[in-house]
């Protein structure tokens, strides 16, 4: 029996980018987005994109990260009690080169974008960290802002 607040973390994989430099703090670890795999006709659609060309590729991402970014630490204020919305953060994240190319690659290197694992399955590596530093792959546990870390 399939429950989504119980399985479904781990049926539709994630991956976590840590980009807190790039937007002006002191570590990569201060400021995150977590982007979830994207649906099999989007996945489709990037797939065309990419044998297109890099243009057709980013068009296709910025277009679609609003939808995927499940997660972010990114505030409209100071007292960290607004989030910036999805549209908001996906716009910041194009209008930097640096910051788009770091959240493309990691994101389209994400172990979600590969058939299966070794064994014939898929891979569960969920909410992974962008930084392989001390990172369990199957990590799932919340942190206090409900991202998985």
């Amino acid at each position: 029996m399939f429950i989504k607040t119980k399985h479904y973390d781990t049926c539709i994989q994630k991956v976590r980018i840590e980009v807190g430099t790039l937007v002006g703090l002191e570590a990569d670890d201060e400021a995150y987005i977590v982007l979830k795999e994207l649906p099999t006709l989007e996945m489709l659609k990037l797939k065309e994109a990419s044998e297109q060309g890099e243009n057709q590729t980013l068009t296709l991402l910025r277009d679609l990260l609003p939808s995927i970014l499940v997660d972010h630490n990114f505030y409209e204020d100071a007292d960290a009690k607004r989030k910036m919305d999805n549209r908001e953060v996906a716009s910041l994240v194009f209008e930097s080169l640096d910051l788009t190319v770091k959240v493309v690659n990691e994101y389209t290197h994400a172990a979600f974008f590969s058939r299966a694992d070794t064994s014939g399955g898929r891979s569960h590596l969920s909410a992974q960290k962008s930084s392989t530093e001390g990172v369990a792959p199957n990590s799932t546990a919340s942190t206090a802002t409900g991202s998985s870390t």
